[in-house]
Order: structure tokens, then sequence, then C-alpha cells
């Protein structure tokens, strides 16, 4: 009888070691899609973007500009929008079930409505996880404030 009740302590790690493993390899994955974001944007690659993106996507923008998939999509499509590059740091990722929410500082360069841009934003992006793999729900960006 003893045997019986270790028997399933050998083989099944302890909850709380997998929900941490499940937890790391979420951000992982988070980071990896967020990259993948980041690239499709200075690509102008819309078809990954359509993957990237969750259908109900919406982003507040630095200026308070609210812009759905659509737009967002129609927008880089314009000749007067390229980005050259984006370069993130101090960004962290937690996770609680199937969203995680990735926070941080990106340095954007590139030309935005015609005007060559060159500007550093804390940023907000909210990922679902759907049985395609993690998509981008909602987006928000602060300029911060000159010292």
């Amino acid at each position: 009888m003893l045997t019986i009740l270790l028997f399933p302590c050998l083989f099944f790690p302890d909850q709380e070691t997998a929900q941490a493993a499940a937890v790391d390899l979420a951000k992982k994955e988070v980071h990896i899609a967020s990259a993948r974001y980041e690239k499709a944007l200075a690509e102008k690659n819309k078809s990954a973007l359509e993957n990237i993106l969750a259908q109900e996507f919406v982003l507040t923008t630095a200026t308070g500009k609210k812009i759905n998939k659509a737009n967002m999509l129609a927008n880089l499509g314009k000749q007067e929008t390229r980005y050259e590059s984006f370069d993130s740091s101090e960004v962290e990722v937690r996770v609680a079930g199937a969203t995680a929410i990735e926070t941080g500082k990106v340095r954007t360069v590139g030309i935005r409505a015609g005007k060559k841009i060159d500007e550093t934003t804390r940023f907000t992006l909210v990922w679902i996880r759907t049985a395609a793999g993690w998509k981008a729900l909602a987006e928000h960006s602060s300029f911060i404030p000159e010292k």
C-alpha cells in the first residue's frame, strides 16, 4: 500500500514546478512573437501582421489616436510610413493563464506620415494565446518625458 502512495510522486512533478515551467515557456514564446511583430512592421509584411494581430486588435498611440487592425495594415501600406528599426529595452513579460502582458521601452526610427521620427516610448502590449499561437490584442504607448 505504501508503494502505491509513493508511486505517483515519482512521475508527476509538483504543481508549482510545472506551473513555473509553463510560465517560463509562455514568456519565451511571447518574446519570440514580439520580435516577429517588430520585424513584420519594419519589413511592412502585411501577411505576417495579419497572423500576429488578433482580429480585435487595437493600438492606442502615444498621441492618443486609436487604431484598429484594418487601419494599422492600411497605414503600413502607405509610402509615407516606413520603420527602419525598433530597439527595445527594459522588456518584461507577465503571464496569467492564456494572457500575457509585455511592457518595455522602445526607440523607433523611421518615417511616419511622411515625417522622420526618432522617438522613445514606453509600451504595454497585451497578448492572448490562441490555437494558432500568441496574438497581439492591444497595445498602448506613451512618450517618455524629456529630462
